[in-house]
């Protein structure tokens, strides 16, 4: 469960928008979107050329799959931030195949085997790797299609290359309790951009800051490459507690537009296109 566990497990899958229904994955190639956070976020909606994904006004309305239009181009697979958008088909008899997002290195080759992991990142199936897909476009997200048992293709979500991490976790199944109780709740990283800790957060708190600009002037917290997206709710969880108040009545934090980073051309109607040595850094 998404809220307990922090991942989608299959029955919530099946109850969204984004999924087109188990006999259409049994009869075609589709699109599965595990998308279930009323988010500002339509990547996924632009990239696809057939129309087959619709989000509309507003912009946080969860993405509505359209099986009937969708080809499995797969187009809309990397270009999901969140890493959310698949393809998935189980037409066939003696296997199922799942397209996904995959953004480390080394990439595996076709034919090569892999391990195939579910939603909680845990090992599930040996896989086979049968395309992978890198372009430009993509900016460094490949795109690869795996070979899995049947009965797999609503369950791998991940890949690995590692066999040593994967026999690790096989010889390790659980962490010890001692282990869990001494984790520090409060040394976690709240503000991951500029890495606060909670604990940094809370001594902002009794400090005197009494809303999350405040904070956020404190501790520049907000101000990494998210802009606050990830954070500020969890500052303001943060905040409501310590002052004994629902999140409610904690000030907001300000908005400042874009709700996502944009292009320079959206700024403006001058013909420019940027060059390589227009940029600092390399992301």
């Amino acid at each position: 469960m998404l809220a307990k566990n922090g991942f989608l497990d299959l029955e919530e899958v099946m109850d969204i928008p984004g999924f087109p229904g188990m006999e259409t994955l049994k009869n075609k190639k589709c699109v599965v979107i595990e998308c279930k956070q009323n988010i500002p976020c339509n990547p996924c909606e632009s990239a696809c050329p057939h129309h087959a994904i619709t989000i509309g006004n507003p912009i946080t309305n969860l993405p509505v799959v359209d099986s009937e239009k969708c080809i499995g181009c797969g187009l809309c697979v990397a270009q999901c931030p969140g890493q959310a958008c698949f393809l998935v088909d189980m037409s066939k008899e003696e296997y199922d195949t799942v397209t996904l997002p995959y953004e480390y290195y080394p990439l595996p080759e076709k034919n090569q085997e892999v391990y195939g992991l579910g939603r909680d990142g845990k090992y599930l199936v040996k896989a086979e790797v049968l395309r992978v897909v890198l372009t430009k476009k993509n900016d460094r997200t490949a795109v690869i299609e795996v070979k899995v048992p049947k009965g797999y293709g609503m369950k791998v979500r991940n890949i690995s290359v590692d066999g040593k991490r994967i026999a690790s976790e096989e010889n390790n199944p659980s962490v010890e309790k001692e282990v869990i109780d001494a984790i520090d709740n409060n040394e976690m990283y709240v503000c991951r951009c500029e890495e606060i800790t909670k604990a940094e957060v809370i001594e902002a708190v009794r400090a005197g800051a009494t809303s999350v600009n405040e904070v956020k002037r404190l501790l520049r917290a907000g101000m990494g490459l998210c802009q606050g997206r990830n954070c500020a709710k969890t500052i303001e969880r943060i905040i409501a507690a310590e002052l004994g108040v629902a999140p409610s009545q904690v000030p907001q934090v300000t908005k400042r537009g874009p709700v996502r980073p944009i292009k320079l051309t959206g700024y403006t109607s001058l013909d420019i296109e940027a060059q390589e040595e227009m940029f600092e850094h390399d992301w």
